[in-house]
């Protein structure tokens, strides 16, 4: 999974995913970082939540991890006292703006797909509440709404430090992009190398 690649989790940090689906990319971080110091992840939708948690009671994980099945945009309120404690928040968010195309008829993948819940907005609000200063926002989006991820993040107080195009085919344009946020960090992006998926 290319977001879970270019996540850096270290010992003893604690982090928050937004939209944790059936828990593959948390799966994946806490594998390569099982010293994590707490997780909380987040899930709308109740059937793919039901998932999550049957996954992470398999895994024997259920005891490190928080778990909420509801809307993300809440996470605030429902943990005043966990503003600023969070190192590193990482999200696979919808990719498309209400009124841009056609919503699928389909629940759980118009949720998913489409900004019903959760915007890009509140993805910068979300995660500038939770992280510590120099805390880290790992997303991953559309490529061709860069200009919208910078900005909106940066309103936010999180600059983008890292971020990486990725490719389907060479001769075509980048069709997603990964970035990486410093809560209070200083203007500046080091580009990496693009990823070509073939």
């Amino acid at each position: 999974m290319l977001l879970a690649d270019f996540v850096k989790l270290k010992k003893n940090e604690r982090f928050l995913e937004i939209g944790a689906g059936s828990g593959c990319l948390s799966f994946i971080i806490i594998d390569r970082q099982p010293e994590f110091k707490e997780a909380l992840l987040v899930e709308v939708q109740d059937r793919v939540f039901q998932v999550l948690k049957e996954n992470l009671e398999r895994n024997n994980l259920i005891d490190k991890i928080l778990l909420v099945n509801g809307d993300s945009r809440r996470l605030p309120s429902l943990f005043p006292k966990k503003g600023n404690t969070f190192d590193v928040v990482i999200t696979n968010p919808p990719y498309i703006q209400i009124g841009e195309g056609r919503i699928s008829p389909h629940k759980e993948k118009s949720i998913a797909n489409t900004e019903i819940f959760l915007s890009l907005e509140d993805i910068a609000r979300i995660s500038s509440f939770f992280l510590k200063i120099r805390g880290k926002l790992y997303i991953i989006h559309r490529s061709e709404r860069l200009k919208e991820l910078l900005s909106t993040l940066s309103d936010f107080g999180l600059e983008t430090k890292r971020l990486c195009f990725i490719y389907t085919e060479r001769k075509k344009s980048s069709k997603r992009v990964l970035l990486e946020t410093y809560k209070g960090g200083r203007p500046g992006i080091k580009i990496e190398p693009p990823i070509f998926l073939e």
